[in-house]
């Protein structure tokens, strides 16, 4: 629905009884408006829009409309989704096109990616996408958003294989976190055409070797002597227990946990990074860690984490690269392994299907060579 009204109000009057016009403008629910230059007394307005006679003021009126009118008729036209703000932009800028920046657009798309910390996104994703700004400064100048094309993007490409060296899975989280920043812009009515459209990701598979069950347990059983290995280690072998990624661990509170009619505890909440619910039965392993530190376990930055867990590898002479999410994939694959079915292991990482689970969860040689095959 779209709408175009006017109003002039008796009390935004000055001394003189005069009062600017104001234009309304409502598409689809969604009203904006903006003070037009005609001033006139309100009491002569009334009278006027009630009037059949044409007079100064329902010509003016006319004019405006038909400005807008034609200007929305040409945004309809082009495939762009426009907005009541879209117009009354226009009219604010002297019946113009203001000119939208391409540096606005991701100024303003990470001002809202910060908003959605904590809720929608995680902290260590809003970060990845300020990278990805900064790296489009370096290639692409500020100039209107329109006028970025698809040779722009083919730029910012090459700069990150190229100029930056990043590999396949950084190339790709740069790229993806860039679309997305484009597709709100098409979303919302700042672009018609899409210089992204026909840029392709191409993923090659990531080979992530999760941890056996006495890998895990050669951690979990080792004193380091030293208070931060030690919490490391406990953080780590909480995450090999529950599935939980690191960001999704940092926000686990006492009250989170529930408890069956038959005594079991478990987590039910939303993964931070997607918003969609996953249930965790709490092994006595998870719960004991979680009773060792008060419920808030000592959770620091991911990049010393994961450094840590490094020096942890080495003096536990595992030759497997460990991180965070080496965590997550080992407890999909035990349980994988132990006979729990995809679905439930779905459920506990959070997944919406089953092909995302399926990434993660490894099936072990052993589990492989013990299986009955009948024919």
């Amino acid at each position: 629905m779209y709408t175009v009204n006017f109003t002039c109000e008796k009390s935004k009057a000055n001394r003189a009884n005069l009062s600017k016009i104001t234009l309304w403008i409502n598409i689809d629910g969604v009203r904006s408006n903006v003070k037009l230059d005609l001033m006139v007394n309100p009491d002569e307005f009334k009278k006027s829009i009630f009037s059949k006679r044409q007079n100064h003021i329902t010509r003016y009126c006319s004019a405006v409309r038909q400005k807008v009118d034609e200007f929305y008729t040409d945004c309809i036209a082009k495939g762009m989704r426009v907005q009541s703000s879209t117009l009354t932009d226009y009219v604010r800028n002297g019946f113009q096109e203001r000119l939208y920046m391409f540096y606005t657009l991701l100024d303003e798309y990470i001002e809202l990616a910060q908003k959605r910390v904590g809720t929608e996104i995680g902290k260590a994703t809003y970060c990845k996408y300020t990278l990805a700004v900064e790296q489009l400064k370096e290639v692409i100048p500020n100039k209107p958003l329109k006028a970025v094309n698809n040779a722009d993007i083919l730029a910012f490409k090459y700069h990150l294989a190229n100029k930056m060296g990043f590999k396949t899975a950084t190339l790709c989280s740069y790229l993806t976190k860039t679309k997305a920043i484009f597709a709100y812009a098409m979303h919302n009515g700042r672009i018609d055409k899409n210089p992204f459209e026909t840029i392709r990701i191409k993923r090659g598979e990531v080979v992530i070797t999760p941890l056996t069950r006495e890998e895990m347990m050669r951690i979990a059983n080792r004193d380091f002597k030293i208070k931060r290995l030690n919490q490391v280690r406990d953080v780590f072998i909480f995450a090999c227990n529950t599935a939980l990624s690191y960001s999704d661990m940092a926000s686990v509170k006492k009250e989170d946990i529930q408890t069956t009619d038959n005594g079991v505890k478990y987590l039910k909440k939303q993964r931070i990074k997607t918003g969609i619910t996953y249930i965790v039965p709490l092994s006595d392993v998870a719960i004991g860690l979680l009773e060792k530190y008060d419920y808030e376990l000592p959770i620091i930055s991911n990049q010393r984490y994961n450094s840590y867990l490094q020096e942890i590898a080495d003096l536990c002479g595992i030759e497997k690269k460990l991180t965070s999410h080496i965590a997550r994939h080992t407890a999909a694959t035990l349980l994988l392994n132990s006979g729990v079915s995809i679905e439930v292991v779905a459920k506990i990482l959070g997944h919406s299907n089953t092909k995302m689970t399926q990434h993660y969860a490894k099936l072990l040689d052993i589990t492989v060579i013990n299986t009955k095959i009948s024919i």
